[in-house]
């Protein structure tokens, strides 16, 4: 009996541990965690399993994903709701997301003319390493939404620590190894995680070279259960492989490729899962990027979890499971106080001009749509092959701290166009661009072409001073003159000149600038007298001029605007120096204005006119009228549908159009114009101008070879129709 109270001291202790242990294993919830797979566009389907997940109330402690599973299970880890998600997905236009093209409006003067002539460009070192590019898109624009939507998660962040832990998945494109990523610069492991080889640059990222996870683990339950997974609800959105019929297309391939890459892991990635959820994918691709598909696909993720609600709902009873609050400190404030600007160290970055660029008064309060704005205007610049940002606390606010990928110095491009009146033609250009160095911008190009020319250009710009530039150009050029309809004669002219020129610009959309002008003209000389005869002569002549010219230009797009205003103002005072002392002074004035009066309809209305001020202008800058924008031959050539490209026209001429564009299709519009031209001599005598009155109907395509336009047009005075077609870009 002594060893009775032992006894019952042990059993005691038993029986308290044994109650301990039902008491921890009670109140211990396992951990759950949600596996997205890649899958590109048809990723949209997660955001309604999210949804779905949300509305049971089941409590997620882990999120690993992969492409674009890392991106939607990454906010979501962050703390935003799949109904926030749902709404930045659909508020998106990913055709612009996934590119690097900013808006019009944020490109400097030579970025625009460089984008709207050219169709294809690459960049390089120098003249021994040019080579295709890494990929078509470098990420700008979507690294820098990015960028906003986690702009309070710290740059070095430990995602465990978020509210939901983190994992995303990559490749290290040297090793071919997969690479988790659960910390550092947020943005950026996301990138990293969907950057399809050959469609996006890899990702340098802590000295890997890093793209799409989905080359090596698509599906990856299997990170979820080494970051400590009790329970896992995998989301596959990759779908059976692709037949014959269906690999027509690009992301077709991209798709069925990453399906083969994934093959060797599926069996054991979804015997890890615990419910493993397949939306319907059918009729959609990686490359889905449409609000219709997301709308459709949401739908189908929160469909396809509905059907399993009684599986998630016995899941969530049998293991206690109850719902979690989620912290919203990483969710983007309404607006943040930035006092600081800071740039990555660069040998003689001109910190003052960029800050000029960004155009941000500090200390002011600006929102993640604010700050890409500012980021748009300083890439627009068209200095960098990147530059993104990351926010970090200050004594009195924020520092936004720019990230700047140099970009490499020369790009060639390549344009081209078949039209009318030029038949075909292939514009070739190599530029530098190196804004640290005294001549920043370098550029040459050629037109091999029926009409062929070359073209140089320099200009320095230092700090906020202006541009100074200087411009060397020849061309030869073939043209047909009409008289009332009538071909009369064929001219050919071979033209060069010499322009020193000084800018600045306010804004992005207000140019002002000076220069002085030397040209060269050899050739035929028309000219029209007070009885409407056609006069010709050779002309071997030098002509000096002075200018001055404004430009304001807010148009969202060069050749299919929906809104805007270009206007060109130009006053020149010419001077025959050889001989002729005599000055003679000229206004040419170009306005267009693009009115949307729907999301289909555009009212359009434009002017143009010049006026030469005295009788003895020289005979070379006769003002042409006639044609299509894309038919002119010099600046003095003024658009009139109706009429065919060159008629030549009196000392004051005035043009007025208006038209209507309908967008009946995808990418593709029908135009109504009418124009009306008073011309005359004297504006004296305005009762001897006479009026001539035309209009015409296009229809246009907005097509990845540039713009296709057709056209017929009618001008009153003239018996024939005229027709006008054109594929490729203008210059």
């Amino acid at each position: 009996m002594q060893y009775f109270p032992l006894i019952i001291c042990l059993l005691l202790l038993q029986s308290i541990s044994s109650i301990a242990q039902t008491d921890f294993s009670i109140n211990k919830q396992p951990k759950v965690a949600v596996v997205l797979s890649g899958g590109g566009a048809k990723g949209f389907a997660h955001i309604g399993v999210l949804k779905v997940l949300e509305q049971e109330g089941i409590p997620i402690d882990i999120i690993v994903g992969t492409s674009m599973g890392s991106l939607i299970g990454g906010f979501y880890s962050l703390g935003y709701t799949a109904e926030e998600i749902e709404y930045i997905v659909k508020s998106q236009n990913w055709e612009k997301v996934l590119s690097d093209n900013v808006p019009r409006n944020d490109l400097s003067k030579n970025d625009q003319l460089l984008k709207q002539r050219y169709l294809l460009s690459s960049t390089f070192s120098d003249f021994k390493t040019i080579t295709l590019p890494q990929g078509i898109i470098k990420g700008q624009n979507i690294l820098n939404i990015f960028c906003g939507l986690a702009g309070n998660v710290p740059v070095d962040a430990d995602f465990s620590q978020l509210p939901i832990s983190f994992a995303c998945i990559a490749a290290n494109l040297e090793t071919g190894e997969e690479v988790i990523i659960k910390d550092g610069f947020f943005p950026t492991a996301l990138f990293s995680s969907m950057a399809i080889p050959g469609v996006f640059h890899p990702v340098n990222r802590e000295n890997l070279l890093l793209v799409d996870g989905g080359l090596v683990n698509n599906f990856p339950t299997d990170v979820a259960k080494k970051m400590g997974a009790d329970i896992i609800i995998g989301v596959d959105i990759r779908g059976d492989l692709y037949p014959r019929e269906k690999l027509k297309s690009i992301d077709g391939i991209f798709g069925q490729m990453i399906n083969f890459l994934g093959q060797g892991k599926d069996s054991l990635n979804n015997s890890y899962c615990d419910i493993l959820i397949h939306p319907d994918i059918t009729g959609y691709s990686v490359g889905s990027f449409s609000k219709e598909a997301a709308d459709t696909l949401v739908l189908r993720g929160e469909k396809a979890t509905l059907l399993l609600r009684d599986t998630i709902q016995k899941l969530k009873k049998e293991n206690h499971l109850e719902p979690r609050i989620y912290s919203r400190e990483y969710t983007t404030t309404e607006k943040w106080k930035i006092t600081e600007i800071g740039f990555t160290e660069r040998k003689n970055l001109d910190k003052t001009f960029f800050k000029n660029k960004l155009n941000l008064q500090l200390p002011g309060y600006y929102s993640n749509q604010e700050l890409k704005s500012a980021i748009d205007r300083l890439y627009g610049y068209g200095e960098f092959d990147l530059v993104y940002y990351y926010l970090t606390n200050n004594e009195t606010g924020k520092t936004l701290n720019l990230n700047i990928v140099p970009r490499k110095i020369y790009s060639q491009s390549i344009g081209f166009k078949v039209n009318t009146n030029d038949a075909a033609a292939v514009l070739f250009n190599i530029n530098r661009k190196d804004y640290e160095k005294t001549i920043g911008f370098l550029s040459a190009s050629t037109e091999l072409s029926a009409n062929p020319g070359v073209n140089l250009v320099a200009e320095t710009t230092k700090r906020n001073l202006p541009t100074l530039g200087i411009e060397l150009k020849g061309k030869y050029q073939k043209y047909k003159i009409y008289n009332e309809g009538d071909k009369l004669s064929s001219a050919d002219v071979f033209y060069s000149a010499l322009d020193i020129y000084l800018y600045k610009t306010y804004f992005n959309r207000l140019i002002l600038g000076i220069g002085i002008q030397e040209e060269y003209f050899n050739g035929d000389v028309f000219t029209k007298n007070t009885n409407s005869f056609i006069l010709s002569s050779k002309t071997n002549q030098f002509l000096s001029n002075a200018y001055t010219y404004v430009v304001f230009d807010n148009m969202d797009n060069f050749y299919f605007p929906q809104k805007g205003t270009r206007l060109d103002a130009e006053f020149s005072v010419y001077s025959d120096l050889s001989g002729n002392t005599s000055l003679s002074s000229a206004l040419l004035f170009k306005m267009k204005n693009v009115v949307p009066l729907s999301s289909n309809t555009t009212f359009l209305f434009d002017i143009y006119s010049r006026s030469m001020f005295d009788n003895a202008y020289p005979l070379i800058k006769t003002t042409f009228v006639g044609g299509e924008p894309y038919s002119q031959y010099f600046n003095y050539h003024l658009p009139f549908i109706g009429l065919p490209p060159v008629i030549l026209a009196d000392r004051y001429t005035n043009i007025g159009l208006a038209g209507i564009r309908f967008h009946v299709a995808k990418n593709q519009c029908v135009s109504l114009v009418y124009n009306l031209m008073a011309q005359g001599n004297n504006y004296n005598e305005l009762n001897n101008f006479l009026i001539t009155n035309g209009g015409g109907v296009r229809y246009s395509v907005d097509s990845r070879l540039g713009p296709v336009e057709i056209g017929i047009g009618y001008a009153g005075r003239y018996d024939k129709p005229t027709f006008s077609a054109n594929l490729g870009l203008w210059y």
